[in-house]
């Protein structure tokens, strides 16, 4: 993990209505004992930068998603993880089907 502070500019809108597509996020470093369940991170998979919000930890395999995505994304490793997103606030993880009724909602309206 790198050790310094590191901005990025969000490519995508999974995690609205917190972060929209093109915000700028500051990401600080995390040690991986200090990750919990709601904190927003920043990983990488394959060659891609990804914000999500950890739903849970299950000792170093991290599950997380998309604020505004109805399913989970795949497991990942803590040390994937690059960093926290500084000044995301953490909120109630949502279960997987308000998840998926929120989903649908947004389709419909």
């Amino acid at each position: 993990m790198d050790l310094k502070r590191s901005y990025f500019t969000v490519a995508s809108n999974s995690m609205q209505p917190t972060l929209n597509s093109g915000d700028k996020i500051t990401v600080d470093p995390v040690d991986i004992g200090d990750i919990v369940s709601g904190m927003g991170v920043v990983y990488k998979v394959d060659d891609r930068m990804i914000v999500h919000r950890v739903v849970k930890k299950e000792g170093f395999i991290l599950i997380t998603a998309g604020d505004s995505l109805r399913k989970y994304d795949n497991p990942i490793h803590v040390y994937d993880v690059i960093g926290k997103v500084k000044g995301l606030k953490t909120k109630k993880v949502l279960s997987k089907s308000l998840r998926f009724f929120r989903a649908v909602k947004r389709k419909l309206f």
